[in-house]
């Protein structure tokens, strides 16, 4: 069956993901307040302006640097504020390929944040552009927001948009979910270790996955059809693979999301769904499951 239809599907997720945020929470950890830090630049050599496609394009000899850090950061002294900074601050590192260290400033200073892997970007993609392998377009478009809050935890999003001058360009997006005591966060280890417990919750992210990949067909896929046709080893009867980055906490339940290859071909997106919070019964570890009570 072909499954081409899917094939967009990834370009459209930050998108989605970011129209889904939670709007009912206006607060943040009592007096803590969220501040969007930004770091922007736009360097077309040749061109006056690219063209509109020119992501795909390795046909002309214009060069198109595009780099893009917008980073809702949390203010304040808090131990909560300061692990949100230090997350975003290391996922830049080591989520993109580009990037050759780790912040070492001081994380108080949250455009510090912003403008040293702006530039770090902008030094690592002007070396490339001497001696392209490609055409001369690269951009790179990095977001981290707040995504979901309730009384106990809160939980931010972290994507990345780049191209490098391949066949397509590639994206990641995940989030993770802190918890507003003490900064702690939940990810994979949110789980029940129990055997049972995990071969139902096995079953439930099969059935999250047949319906993400129905809705790329327009038909049914049944279980068989996820473990055997659309994806890899990673998912099969015995034991299924979680998500690379953890699922998180959002408004209705836990969310689930693989990243691109991670489980399924490129073609077939990044696969996500959500399982309700009143499925996911004793399939919490307590600690995780009081964050959501």
């Amino acid at each position: 069956m072909k499954k081409h239809l899917l094939a967009f599907s990834a370009l459209f997720l930050i998108a989605a993901l970011y129209s889904c945020k939670d709007q009912t929470s206006g607060f943040f950890s009592g007096d803590v307040t969220v501040k969007k830090y930004e770091y922007h630049y736009y360097d077309a050599r040749v061109s006056p302006e690219p063209p509109a496609d020119s992501e795909y394009k390795n046909d002309d000899d214009s060069v198109h640097i595009s780099i893009s850090l917008e980073l809702d950061l949390p203010e304040g002294n808090s131990i909560l504020a300061h692990r949100i900074r230090e997350w975003v601050s290391e996922q830049i590192s080591f989520n993109n390929q580009l990037s050759n260290g780790f912040f070492a400033g001081n994380l108080d200073d949250a455009q510090a944040i912003a403008d040293f892997y702006g530039k770090d970007l902008l030094q690592t993609i002007e070396k490339d552009i001497e001696a392209p392998i490609f055409n001369g377009h690269r951009s790179i478009d990095i977001t981290a927001s707040k995504y979901y809050e309730n009384d106990k935890c809160v939980t931010w999003m972290f994507t990345v948009y780049e191209y490098m001058g391949g066949a397509h360009p590639s994206q990641t997006a995940y989030g993770a979910t802190f918890r507003k005591s003490d900064g702690r966060m939940f990810g994979n280890d949110m789980f029940s270790p129990d055997w049972d417990n995990r071969q139902r919750l096995d079953s439930l992210i099969i059935d999250g996955l047949g319906e993400y990949f129905s809705d790329g067909v327009g038909e049914k896929v049944d279980r068989e059809a996820v473990i055997h046709e659309y994806t890899n080893e990673d998912v099969n009867e015995i034991l299924v693979s979680l998500p690379k980055h953890g699922p998180w906490f959002n408004t209705t339940g836990v969310s689930f999301l693989y990243q691109q290859y991670e489980i399924t071909a490129y073609a077939l997106g990044m696969p996500e769904f959500v399982i309700p919070y009143d499925k996911m019964e004793g399939l919490l570890t307590p600690a995780a499951a009081d964050l959501v009570k």
